[in-house]
């Protein structure tokens, strides 16, 4: 990415209006697209892993559960 650590870190944290986007070139807009995409997708998968432990928590509590 073009700019410096403080762009880099407004980019990571998505810290972005209107205005700022305006300034940003043609290049850069596309590759802030790319990233908040892949941040889609990750959270999407860190959603989904989180999702499948609880499941098994809950499978293991039950099978501990007295009858």
């Amino acid at each position: 990415m073009v700019g410096g650590a403080n762009e880099m870190e407004d980019v990571m944290n998505f810290n972005l209006n209107r205005n700022d986007l305006a300034t940003k070139s043609t290049a850069q807009l596309a590759a802030l697209f790319q990233d908040a995409s892949r941040a889609i997708t990750a959270s999407n998968a860190a959603i989904a892993s989180a999702q499948s432990l609880l499941a098994m928590i809950r499978v293991e509590l039950a099978v501990r559960a007295p009858h």
